[in-house]
């Protein structure tokens, strides 16, 4: 009986994980689509001196409107929708909230046939409802890596196109045209932005917001400080992607030399883990009480916690900033 709960568990957990991953596929075609339609709508405004064009940002949160509406007035909504656009999901937030609730629930019923404990069962469903969030975070933290691989062969492109004689919003377009994802796509609002009327400097600001990296707030502080000062903006440009350069080489140095450290610590931190399922396997007796007893549910809940906990600090200890 507990093994049929467990695989049905898993199977409608699967299931809930796979559609989420379809519905937050983005839609090449929609976007081709509206792309199309904005580039009509624009044209058809030349053509016509009274003719006007209103560009504005709608931020979806939810496909039916009245509740759209009432998650617009909270802040939280707004935080992980941006945390979805720096993922470059094609997902709102009321589903992404839905399917982490879903999966949430799965892991409350099916941890509640397994075992009588309630604080079992809450960490479970905790766990289980925080997978799409995790995704999310996973891919916005894989894209904002790219992004910074990119910036310093961005910045030299910029300060050749520069260098040849081309304005700064030429190169802005130059990067959009030539670089690959994803930072063609941010820099292309960039200039879009400017280009629609918007000033250089919200447009820069507006990029710095989208994508919170200190490499690419230092590079537009830099720009907005020579825009103010004057200079050779092509040079400043050359210098900040080899600072950018000469830290990624510096962190590369830290991984190799730390990289023992870093396997012991986290060695460390499955040996709990490991030496349970080991006792398990070669005495059932021994860890039976764990399983079967309320008691040793707790206990379980309660190491679980200390071992995240526990991961948590060694991985912050490891983090090291330059």
């Amino acid at each position: 009986m507990v093994l049929i709960s467990f695989v049905v568990f898993v199977t409608c957990l699967f299931l809930t994980y796979a559609l989420y991953l379809i519905s937050s596929r983005g839609s090449d075609k929609k976007r081709a689509l509206l792309k199309e339609r904005l580039a009509e709508a624009i044209r058809t405004s030349a053509g016509s001196s009274d003719a006007e064009v209103q560009l504005a940002r709608e931020e979806l949160l939810s496909e039916i409107p009245w509740l759209n509406r009432s998650l617009v007035k909270i802040e939280i909504t707004s935080r992980i929708k941006r945390m979805i656009d720096q993922a470059d999901l094609n997902i709102t937030v009321m589903r992404l909230v839905m399917f982490a609730g879903i999966a949430g629930a799965l892991g409350f019923l099916a941890t509640s046939m397994v075992s009588p404990s309630r604080l079992l069962q809450l960490v479970v469903g905790v766990l289980a409802g925080s997978f799409p969030f995790l995704h999310v975070m996973a891919k916005r933290k894989k894209r904002m890596k790219r992004f910074l691989q990119l910036l310093p062969d961005t910045l030299d492109l910029m300060s050749r196109g520069l260098s040849a004689g081309h304005a700064f919003t030429e190169a802005l377009h130059m990067v959009a045209t030539e670089m690959p994802e994803p930072i063609a796509s941010e820099f292309r609002k960039t200039y879009d932005e400017q280009n629609l009327g918007l000033s250089l400097k919200l447009a820069l600001e507006n990029l710095v917001h989208r994508m919170p990296l200190l490499d690419l707030r230092m590079c537009v502080t830099a720009i907005l400080i020579q825009r103010e000062t004057g200079g050779n903006l092509s040079e400043l440009l050359e210098k900040v992607a080899h600072t950018i350069r000469e830290r990624f080489r510096i962190q590369e140095d830290l991984k190799t030399l730390t990289l023992s450290s870093r396997w012991s610590a986290w060695l460390l931190c499955a040996l709990p883990i490991g030496l349970a399922v080991y006792m398990s396997a070669m005495n059932p007796t021994y860890m039976e009480v764990m399983w079967r007893d309320p008691r040793g549910h707790r206990l379980l809940a309660l190491a679980a916690i200390m071992q995240v906990l526990g991961m948590l600090m060694v991985r912050k200890i490891m983090q090291i900033k330059i």
